[in-house]
């Protein structure tokens, strides 16, 4: 493998060197579920009802996980520990509103729009661009960290909760791991992924992603999402309880392999899907992984993250495609954009993407869409360097595993 780990702040490798001599992070960092539902109900003002059971069973599996699998080192530990934490206290809070104001449950989520694909395949680009037209709402990062007070619409941009997640989720992964931020741009006032929406049932490729945790990544492909799905809407409906949305448009690549679970809970909605050349995305997609790993653990198995990414991806997109073929997923009310158009050609990419989705796309939208892309400046935080020789795969062997893929779609190669 040609990826190596970047040198580590001298910060972090202090505290992680005075967590190894007081007898290992552990000592010092509890991840137990008794601990960590007790710091949960403290962060939640004693709210302790976390609406079902259905939850336990994947963050006991998660949480053990963790433990004997992902080598956390302190610095990781307290991540974990703090992301835990926060997504069963947003269970708790999410849960209490609902009880407490029944009207919230009856706010329509009506024909949301999500977007989806590989990571890396232009996802990100895609629902900035359409998060800048006025009747769409996207997640922003401090109401999907701290849903509770709900948002209101008259402070929706002043929330003092912007800063406290842009320190959160912003500017302390970017003090762990420098490198990051020329990955993925995080931020209070930044769309987000759903993602975030899901982690408090315990369901999200977030953590697999983030940690080195095998036995619940195996647990995860054979979940049932149906109850995730359920308190995703839920959650959905507290953030727009105060704070009106006209139409979400949500995003997660994630819920690419979990398509019809969530045409299951959301029959109306409408995907757009992108799709890029697999060369040019593995090798993004295995240091993107390869980094969050490395922000949590000294230990980091490339070789296993680009087995798990390559042979992963191919699946899904085998098993999209063929569920759209058998009409297993609604077919027309998918949308399929090509990364290639949307850099080269955005305007009329974009045109056709609402055209299909039978969305009017208005001068506004357009004219702010324009104003975004002409002020987003390229490699702002440096770039992100990759090659396909990173991931030691052969090329023709890796070529041919995705060639039906790229044929179905018209995918131009890039390697």
């Amino acid at each position: 493998m040609a990826w190596a780990p970047k040198p580590r702040p001298e910060w972090v490798e202090e505290l992680n060197a005075f967590g190894r001599r007081l007898g290992g992070p552990g000592a010092l960092v509890p991840l137990d579920e008794a601990s960590l539902v007790h710091a949960a109900t403290v962060a939640a003002g004693g709210l302790d009802d976390f609406g079902g059971d259905e939850f336990r069973k994947p963050f006991a599996v998660f949480v053990r996980s963790l433990e004997e699998e992902a080598d956390l080192n302190l610095v990781g530990r307290l991540m974990a520990r703090n992301e835990i934490v926060r997504s069963l206290r947003n269970r708790l809070q999410i849960t209490h509103a609902h009880r407490a104001h029944p009207e919230i449950a009856a706010g329509a989520v009506t024909a949301p729009v999500l977007v989806t694909g590989t990571g890396r395949s232009g996802t990100s680009i895609l629902h900035e661009l359409l998060a800048r037209d006025p009747a769409h709402r996207v997640l922003l990062t401090w109401e999907a960290l701290h849903p509770w007070p709900p948002p209101e619409a008259a402070t929706y941009r002043t929330d003092p909760r912007i800063a406290a997640a842009h320190h959160e989720y912003a500017t302390f992964w970017n003090l762990v791991t420098p490198e990051y931020q020329t990955m993925h741009e995080n931020g209070g006032d930044v769309p987000n992924e759903d993602a975030l929406l899901v982690m408090p049932a315990f369901l999200s490729d977030h953590f697999m992603g983030s940690y080195t945790v095998p036995s619940y990544t195996d647990f995860l492909v054979g979940a049932d999402m149906r109850r995730a799905l359920a308190f995703h809407r839920a959650f959905l409906q507290v953030l727009q309880w105060r704070c009106p949305a006209d139409r979400w448009v949500l995003k997660w690549p994630g819920f690419l392999s979990r398509l019809a679970d969530f045409f299951g809970e959301y029959p109306d909605a409408r995907v757009v899907i992108t799709h890029r050349d697999p060369l040019k995305v593995l090798p993004s997609m295995t240091s993107l992984m390869a980094t969050l790993v490395w922000q949590h653990s000294d230990s980091v198995d490339v070789a296993g993250i680009v087995k798990r990414v390559t042979r992963g991806t191919a699946m899904v997109f085998d098993l999209i495609d063929q569920m759209r073929a058998d009409h297993t997923l609604p077919d027309d009310q998918i949308v399929d954009v090509r990364y290639v158009d949307l850099v080269e050609e955005p305007w009329p990419t974009l045109r056709r993407v609402y055209d299909e989705l039978g969305l009017e796309l208005t001068e506004r939208a357009e004219e702010r869409m324009r104003e975004y892309l002409a002020a987003k400046p390229k490699d702002r935080h440096g770039a992100h360097r990759y090659s396909f020789a990173d991931t030691g795969l052969d090329v023709d062997d890796t070529r041919a595993l995705f060639a039906a893929y790229q044929a179905r779609h018209d995918v131009p190669s890039e390697v």
